[in-house]
């Protein structure tokens, strides 16, 4: 069962009741167990924490698919990125320190706004997190050239793998693996991806039952 149906939400939770009450009875109609559709719902709750409290117009389109009771939530957001919006998704606090970025969520928001708008260190002054990028090769055809770049992509099980290896023996890897035991998205997801292509940004979290 494929759904076609988009929902358009914004930072102020214009949208959010529809798209998660449509989503609970997607759940419904493919055969999940409550547990199972209560899982589906915080998926989708901390998809939305993304842009959720984000001053201004940020908005994205939203929407679910499965089949066999594999399913995609799929949020895709064109961001026009500026020194004001990173703070924000950033949330640097007094101490200098990146209170955003504590939680694996965060850390997700704090990767968007360094590959929007990088600093003159770039995406290296994310460090562990960094790890599960790759790049996609760009469009081929000379109208997507035109209008498209290369693309950046993350993987939550790239990272994962990734920092499984070392984390015996790197202080930083095991405070990384910590942080993911302790996140919901992270235990429940079977992968996060995070595709950036130009100012257009997609994230997938992928679950199946």
């Amino acid at each position: 069962m494929n759904s076609t149906e988009k929902f358009v939400i914004k930072s102020d939770g214009t949208g959010f009741g529809d798209a998660l009450t449509y989503t609970e009875q997607f759940g419904e109609n493919a055969g999940l167990t409550k547990k199972e559709n209560l899982h589906l719902r915080l998926l989708c709750e901390e998809l939305f924490g993304i842009i959720r409290n984000v001053a201004g117009d940020v908005e994205a389109n939203y929407s679910v698919t499965g089949e066999n009771k594999q399913f995609t939530l799929n949020l895709v957001s064109e961001v026009k990125m500026t020194q004001e919006l990173k703070k924000q998704l950033i949330s640097v606090s007094s101490k200098g320190k990146n209170a955003a970025a504590k939680g694996f969520m965060g850390k997700i928001k704090d990767m968007i706004a360094n590959a929007l708008l990088p600093d003159e260190f770039g995406l290296t002054a994310m460090t562990s997190f960094s790890l599960g990028l790759m790049s996609a090769a760009p469009a081929t055809s000379s109208a997507a050239r035109q209008t498209m770049t290369e693309s950046i992509i993350w993987s939550m099980n790239k990272y994962k793998t990734e920092i499984d290896s070392d984390r015996n023996i790197n202080t930083e890897f095991k405070d990384a693996w910590d942080e993911l035991e302790k996140s919901i998205v992270a235990s429940i997801a079977d992968d996060v991806i995070v595709k950036i292509t130009g100012s257009v940004v997609e994230i997938s979290i992928k679950k199946s039952f």
